[in-house]
């Protein structure tokens, strides 16, 4: 390189690819050039034909691209005007170009053979560009993009060679020539040709237009729009635009001066939509298996893997060109040796050239990198969907403990399953740390490609090699050395993140279950526990996280370490060993070197980390793949269709052949339908035996059974939910005929399509969205039939009092629905539905008993499901019989019973069945209820509604200083962050020293007489002073003197090869202090966040739980979260490593150059102007990110918890649709944010490459006063600078995007909270209450200030020990009265008293603690029976085993051995499993063992809220006697829909609409005709009048005698006779 550039400037541009080398020297003027070579030289003649090979390679490009393809042009671009000149005025210039090259072939032809060849070629080359510009269509076809592509390389190839024409024939000729015309003017219409291509827009992909369901695409004003978003212009992006960025312009000024909104950004290129990114993943199971995820990653998206690395290394490898021009220039410095000073010049401006190429590069691969990274989150989270929908639910499987061969069982994981936390961290944290991998992939080995650290290592090592010799492979065996050390280092950190992540679960696991069951928290005052017990395992997950970084701070020592190591160790050898004089050249070139070795090495540890963490997701992630999915070892084979026989027939059957089922326990065996046969006591979990039958088509079959029994379980097993363990299941959703085409369609019944389900699931599954949402659920609106289901589910009374009606938003899990009406908006999805087959469980047990009857008798004998197969579990079979065809009794996991009604009751047997005591007359009630008006007026489409969640906040402008405030004050206040400022400042100081004192040795080794020069003591005097110092102390000291000589003798090289190690190593340990201090400052922040927002949460009211999504609760304490955790720091620490090196900057090279301030503040103020538009767009993009991802969540929970539901319905496409949507959503922000950042590395880069260009040109113009080494220093600095201004800038916009986590938590920080929980000098007696008599007067009940009152005014009072129902129709307010004992609710009049103390005076602590409520919607946590009863340990064993004997749950004696399959004696044990929610229970289950743990507490006052709905009317029977038992001296609210339940009460509150209607005792209510009549109208119509009545006068006699409540033993046996003549209601 440096032969060309001294001797043969010509050549060296030569030697440059380009489309044609012009003649070395023109025709009659090149003489002296040819004297090198003959005219006949190999060289000059491979040169000459150089042209013609590389335009034959770009024409081979497209020749292969446009020819050899078969796309076919499906959209048109709009024609701009530029393109309609464009294509004209190309093909002008190129007929131009031919003239001017047939000229100077025959100016050339008396020239000799070589100059010919050389003319010809271009002219050749010129007339076969003219022909395809002429020839090439229109580039608004997408087709054409490759003719576009060809003239862009053909013409800045062609301006590539026509700049080294211009060089070469103006250092040949003094004067103008032809030469000198015809370069310039070749120059002049290559580079116009070049920039017309470079700015043409690129045509349309028309797969941007593509559209699936509910898509649309509009063109307004020659714009695409989809879904109501302009389309990206990156997707037609002029090449200019794209490599600069500029296609993100116009939304970057946009966003300085307006409020980016999710309406107003671009839409994404069809390349970065989820839709598109997952299909290219799925294809890619062609050739890899489901949990090859990495591979599956890189095949998915090989194009843009192979341009961030050709692309990285290409930008790599040009930037080595920099320090080569930096050693030519110091070398200039040092020595002239008599060249002129445009050499150095020439020096000068080549880093500038490389900068910019570099620069061109480097843009590419980081957007190539960026397009990977969001695919690869689309992927990984569309797949962890995906697994989702397909796996089995594991909601109700617990993780049996196994102490044996726990290492086979970790290797194993076929066996193993995710908890819904998990699963949720899997989407929230492991999928975005495992698409990270393309920020961190170039700095480490990964697959068979070597990426950038390792070749950049390589490289330098060659070129210290080249610099210092053999020096440089000592310093290379030094650094090979310490791999082992490193390796081990990274192998202890993966496993110490691994069990960080584990933590981390099983935190995430906790807040799940606290938000998930924060009522029944609140409802027993368990905040405080629930709170100390998360914190303990944030403590663990704290510990693990301290560990972790503990490991990072010494592998980041470790690898500040080596570069010193390796640096000292060459320069020892260079020096000491072979003599060699340290020179500034290679001085500070090696330590140009060493710094570019350094940063690869100072990521490889960050890499390392974070590739350790994907590993560790990844590993987590494969493991998820690879769990059972429904239908797992089951083929599906077709039936075959008996000739004679319909195929709707066989398509719309339902039952099984004798088959066994169970939950899950591990992959089924059976590789067939029928699945072999299988030993029941090898599989100890709940199983479940059928034998061969089919219900009746198009009728009403009951299900039947104790609570307990498998009812629901069976209705799983008919949905394939169950494992088969043997047998077959028919249902028409997974009905295959063998018959290449049949329909679907009912025959009977057009409506009703054959091979549907519709599946109403014992606890409702609803989303968040309106109640017309949830009922069409995804099927077109069809206003007769809705109306109609509204009115026969009951619904249009209820619509009526919501403030929007059908339209009325029900938030998470219907939150603001009752119980029954959730029940009945699941109910009119399957009536709204076009299934043939209905599944229905237990859909009546919450509704009252009026409205269960017209259920009954509108719906269930209604027209919209006549003609359906109904299968019905139930318990109130009395109610259904007479409808029903067909009758099923399970027990204890067995079908005891199945047949006809009517050979049931033929035979006799359907009072075996059904119950002792049921005969077939009392089973008959059919009288009419009242017809409702079906003719009533919906809410209109077009009205606006008021949405009960509310869009998430997101902060406006930049940071606010509170968001500081808070993270500054958490990690420790200005003492921390002035230490840790100052770390940084000294740490910056001994880097300047490492380079001074090499400077002061250079000048020592040279002799140099401005060794202190002007600059050092007049313009740097402090430096220079603190360097003196240092070496004036260090001749002092004795233990130098052997190597010191005296005074005014030339030093050792010992003396500074020891102070500069000396130097180097306090550098690095102030590192570690630093490290140590900010990390300790973040943890120690992290930690108070949490834990302040953990108490904010715990102690929010109920309605922030009704009105905030539980998906963005977690998003807070998800990623957010784990950003102050892992990422604040980080990004914190470089940006004040970024301040201090400016801040350096500046200070050294103003210092040696004064005119740099100048430039400093003009390119410092271009830098502010960018910066200010970066960080206002930026700032913005990042809060629309943050608040798109909680949308995620919420999705996925919900997910979660209906996948049942979804699964049965078929509906897996639309809830995919619909996550790639917000996936979408989520991404937009997040890549255009990251767009904005390439926007500014661009322009930053481009403006910091003047930074170089000036201080080399300043260092020129000095040169009487700066000396070889201050250069080194200045361009060291000045490099430095251009690498912080741009670092602190991004930097600096990612803490404030880091910082947007801490505003989030902050947000939380503020909401509303509940009362205190204790009030000083207002606290109740220890005792309190006493007597639990209550008094409510006038009370008024809102949910909201702005929401009108549900409770009217109320008032009534309840005597100690006396026990009071409260009925009342769905909606009339019952929950809600019982919300208001417990403050959930605080009144806006009136008030509660209980034993004199108004409930409002007292903390909610002291009130909860006091009370106990039995709710409706049983929550149980994951732990142990115990841990459920008795949380807190504050009971015996023997007092909790006793609580579940009452409960009726486990035998009397602990001992005793349980039945398997017994469905009352569910417990086997205080420390049996209970899974997340319970959900290894049957719904029935979990509110009996919510009865126990009310029993286990024995409140003075007790509030029962349809405890005991879903259980069997035997078990039922059992509890109240219990309560009559055990409650003797306590106060009992209980509310009841089975009027029979609260019959022999004391007194019985009717509520209608908020209001009290009714209240006395049952008997004068029903009987002595008392009251309004709506008590005696309710239990009319209740189909069970006489028994009630019957009931209530017993009930009066006793109350008479005295003997109610007093009597139990004498008082159970006399209702059994009431009870056992039905089950049912």
């Amino acid at each position: 390189m440096d032969y060309f550039i001294k001797k043969k400037p010509d050549t060296l541009f030569r030697i440059i690819p380009s489309l044609h080398l012009n003649a070395l020297k023109g025709s009659k003027y090149s003489q002296s050039a040819t004297e090198k070579h003959s005219s006949y030289s190999p060289f000059r003649i491979a040169l000459s034909l150089l042209p013609s090979c590389t335009f034959a390679c770009v024409l081979g490009f497209l020749v292969v691209r446009r020819w050899g393809s078969k796309e076919k042009d499906t959209w048109v671009s709009p024609e701009t005007k530029f393109q309609k000149i464009s294509k004209p005025l190309q093909s002008l210039l190129c007929f131009v170009q031919i003239i001017g090259w047939g000229y100077y072939l025959v100016f050339s032809l008396k020239d000799n053979a070589c100059v010919v060849i050389e003319a010809v070629s271009p002219f050749l080359i010129w007339c076969v560009v003219f022909i395809i510009s002429v020839t090439s269509p229109v580039y608004n076809l997408y087709s054409s993009r490759h003719h576009l592509y060809f003239f862009i390389a053909v013409f800045f190839l062609a301006t590539l060679d026509a700049i080294a024409r211009v060089f070469t024939v103006i250092e040949q000729s003094n004067q103008p020539t032809y030469d000198t015309y015809f370069a310039i003017g070749n120059t002049i219409v290559s580079s116009i040709l070049f920039l017309m291509a470079g700015v043409t827009p690129q045509p349309l992909d028309p797969k941007n237009i593509e559209t699936k369901n509910n898509e649309k695409i509009e063109i307004k004003d020659g714009d695409i729009y989809r879904n109501n978003l302009m389309l990206s212009p990156e997707a037609t992006a002029s090449v200019f635009e794209w490599i600069s960025f500029g296609w993100m312009n116009p939304i970057i000024y946009f966003g300085l001066s307006n409020e980016l909104t999710r309406e107003n950004i671009y839409a994404l290129t069809y390349q970065h939509l989820a839709r598109f990114a997952f299909s290219d993943f799925c294809k890619t199971l062609a050739s890899a298996s489901r949990k090859q995820i990495l591979l599956r990653i890189y095949k998915a998206n090989r194009g843009a893997i192979w341009a961030q690395f050709i692309f990285s290394i290409a930008g790599m490898l040009v930037g080595y060109l920099s320090p080569y021009f930096q050693q030519k220039l110091l070398e200039y410095i040092a020595d002239p040796q008599g060249r002129p000073i445009n050499i150095a010049y020439v020096y000068v401006f080549g880093m500038l050239a490389v900068g910019i190429t570099k620069l061109v590069f480097n843009g590419v691969h980081l957007w190539a990198g960026r397009r990977w990274n969001v695919r690869a989150f689309a992927m990984l989270d569309a797949e962890i969907y995906k697994k989702t929908l397909k796996r089995k639910d594991m909601s109700g499987k617990v993780e049996k403990k196994n102490t044996k061969d726990d290492a086979k069982k970790e290797n194993n994981t076929s066996n193993l399953f995710s908890s819904s936390g998990k699963i949720t961290n899997l989407m929230s944290t492991d999928a975005d740390r495992l698409a990270d991998t393309p920020v961190y992939i170039f700095y480490l080995l990964a697959n068979t490609m070597v990426y950038n650290a390792p070749i950049e290592i390589a490289v330098a090592i060659v070129y210290l090699y080249q610099l210092l010799g053999f020096a440089a492979l000592v310093g290379l065996g030094v650094m090979i050395i310490t791999f082992p050390f490193t390796a081990y280092i990274s192998k202890i950190m993966i496993k110490s993140y691994k069990r960080f992540s584990e933590a981390k679960d099983k935190r995430n696991n906790l807040v799940n279950e606290l938000l998930h069951g924060i009522r029944m928290i609140k409802y027993f005052a368990w905040e405080n526990n629930w709170e100390e017990k998360i914190m303990a395992a944030r403590r663990f997950e704290i510990k693990k996280l301290i560990r972790t970084v503990i490991i990072q701070v010494i592998f980041s020592i470790t690898y500040l370490t080596i570069p010193v190591l390796v640096s000292c160790s060459s320069f020892i050898w260079y020096t000491k060993v072979t003599g060699n004089e340290l020179t500034a050249s290679v001085a500070f070139v090696s330590i140009t070197l060493f710094e570019m070795i350094r940063r690869p090495l100072m990521m490889i540890p960050e890499s390392i980390t974070k590739l350790g963490e994907c590993y560790v997701c990844l590993k987590r992630i494969a493991s998820y793949m690879d769990e059972a999915e429904v239908g797992d070892g089951i083929i599906n084979e077709p039936i075959p269709v008996p000739e004679g026989v319909l195929p709707e027939t066989i398509l719309a059957r339902v039952g099984t052949e004798e088959s066994v089922f169970r939950w899950h326990s591990g992959e089924p065996e059976a590789k067939d339908a029928v699945a072999a046969e299988v030993d029941p006591d090898e599989h100890p979990d709940f199983s479940l035996k059928v034998p061969a039958f089919e219900f009746p088509t198009s009728e009403l079959s009951i299900i039947c059974g104790p609570t307990g029994s498998g009812k629901s379980s069976f209705l799983h097993a008919i949905l394939g939910e169950m494992d088969i363990v043997s047998g077959r299941v028919y249902l028409p959703s997974k009905t295959k005929l063998a018959l290449d085409t049949y329909s679907v369609v009912d025959p009977e019944y057009p409506s009703l399509a054959l091979n549907k389900v519709a599946y109403v699931a014992q606890q409702a599954f609803l989303q968040h969205a309106s109640i017309r949402d949830n009922i069409l659920f995804g099927q077109e609106f069809d206003p007769v039939r809705y109306k109609k289901v509204l009115s026969q589910c009951a619904l249009v009374k209820d619509l009526s009092i919501l403030p929007d009606g059908d339209r009325t938003e029900i938030g998470e899990k219907g939150i603001s629905l009752s119980g029954g009406q959730k029940q009945r908006v699941s109910l009119a999805r399957a009536v709204y539905s076009h299934a043939k087959t209905l599944l229905l469980d237990d859909c009546l047990s919450a509704v009252d008993a009026h409205t269960a009857k017209h259920i009954y008798q509108r719906c269930i004998k209604g027209d919209l499901i006549k003609g359906r197969t109904v299968i019905l579990v139930t318990h109130h079979v009395r109610l259904c019989l007479p409808a029903a065809k067909f009758v099923m009794k399970l027990e204890r996991g067995s079908v005891t019973s199945y047949c006809s009604v009517e050979s049931l009751r033929e035979n006799g047997s359907l009072d075996n069945i059904l119950g002792e005591g049921t005969n077939e007359d009392e089973a008959v009630d059919e009288e009419p209820i009242e017809q409702v008006d079906e003719e009533f007026s919906l809410i209109n489409d077009n009205a606006a509604v008021n949405n009960m969640i509310k869009e998430e906040n997101s902060e406006k402008g930049r940071v606010k200083f509170k968001v500081y405030k808070t993270y500054f004050t958490a990690c420790g206040g200005w003492f921390f962050w002035c230490v840790l400022l100052s770390s940084f400042f000294i740490a910056r100081v001994f880097v300047f020293g490492e380079n001074w004192w090499l400077r002061i040795w250079v000048a020592n080794s040279t002799g140099s007489t401005n060794s202190n020069g002007f600059i050092a003591t007049k313009l740097a005097p402090a430096a220079y002073g603190v360097m003196s110092y240092v070496n004036d102390t260090t001749k002092s000291q004795n233990v130098f003197r052997d190597w010191v000589y005296e005074e005014d003798q030339p030093r050792s090289v010992d003396y500074y090869i020891i102070v500069y190690l000396v130097i180097c190593l306090a550098s690095i340990l102030f590192d570690m202090l630093r490290s140590i201090v900010l990390y300790w400052g973040s943890v120690h922040g992290a930690k108070i966040l949490f834990e302040k927002m953990l108490r904010k949460i715990t102690h929010a009211p109920l309605r922030f739980f009704d009105t905030t999504p539980i998906g963005r609760v977690l998003n807070r304490f998800g990623k957010d979260v784990m950003t102050v955790d892992m990422d604040l720091a980080r990004t914190s620490s470089k940006v004040l490593d970024c301040m201090t090196g400016l801040v350096a900057s500046v200070v050294v090279v103003g210092a040696i150059t004064p005119q740099f301030i100048a430039v400093a503040i003009v390119i410092g103020a271009a830098y502010v102007a960018i910066g200010a538009l970066y960080l206002s767009v930026s700032r913005q993009f990042k809060r629309l990110n943050s608040v798109s991802r909680s949308p995620i969540y919420s999705h996925f929970t919900e997910t979660l918890a209906g996948v049942t539901t979804i699964r049965a319905y078929c509906q897996e496409d639309t809830f995919e649709l619909e996550f790639y949507r917000k996936i979408d959503t989520y991404i937009s922000p997040y890549y255009y944010l990251w767009m904005t950042n390439r926007w500014l590395y661009a322009r930053v880069e481009f403006a910091g490459l003047f930074i170089s260009l000036f201080a080399g040109i300043f260092i020129l113009w000095n040169l009487d006063t700066i000396d070889a080494g201050m250069a080194g220093i200045s361009l060291f600095y000045a490099r430095s600078f251009l690498d912080n201004i741009y670092l602190g800038i991004r930097e600096y916009t990612q803490v404030e995007m880091d910082l947007n986590s801490v505003e989030r938590i902050q947000e939380y920080l503020e909401i509303e909270q509940e009362p205190p929980a204790s009030i000083k000098g207002s606290r109740p007696p220890a005792a309190w209450p006493t007597t639990a008599s209550v008094e409510v007067k006038d009370l008024v009940i809102r949910y909201a200030e702005d929401l009108g009152p549900v409770l009217h005014g109320i008032s009534f009072d309840i005597r100690s020990h006396e026990k009071v129902g409260v009925v009342g129709r769905t909606g009339s307010g019952k929950s809600t009265l019982a919300l208001s004992f417990f403050r959930f609710l605080e009144p806006s009049s009136g008030s509660i008293t209980i034993d004199g103390i108004d409930v409002t005076h007292i903390g909610v602590y002291d009130l909860r603690s006091k009370l106990t409520i039995i709710p409706q919607d049983a929550v149980l946590f994951s732990g142990t029976i115990r841990s459920n009863l008795d949380p807190f340990e504050e009971y015996t064993d023997s007092a909790v085993w006793e609580s579940l004997v009452r409960a009726h749950l486990a035998p009397e004696n602990h001992d005793d051995e349980v039945p398997e399959g017994n469905a009352t004696w569910a417990v086997t044990s205080l420390s049996q499993i209970v899974s997340d929610g319970g959900n290894n229970f049957s719904q029935g289950q979990r509110q009996l063992l919510c009865m126990a743990r009310a029993l286990l507490k024995n409140s003075r006052l007790i509030i029962m809220d349809e405890a005991t709905a879903s259980v069997d009317f035997e078990t039922d029977k059992k509890i109240q006697n219990t309560i009559r038992e055990e409650f003797v001296s306590s106060t009992l609210i209980c509310i009841a829909h089975r009027l029979r339940t609260i019959i022999d009460y004391d007194r019985v509150l009717v509520l209608d609409q908020g209001n009290v209607v009714e209240y006395d005792t049952p008997a004068n209510l029903l009987i002595h005709g008392a009251g309004t009549g709506l008590f005696k109208s309710m239990c009319e119509n209740s189909g069970e009048l006489d028994l009630l009545i019957e009931m209530a006068q017993h009930t009066e006699e006793l109350n008479i005698s005295g003997r109610v409540f007093e009597q139990p033993d004498q008082h159970a046996p006399n209702f059994q006779d009431y009870t056992k003549a039905d089950k049912s209601v």
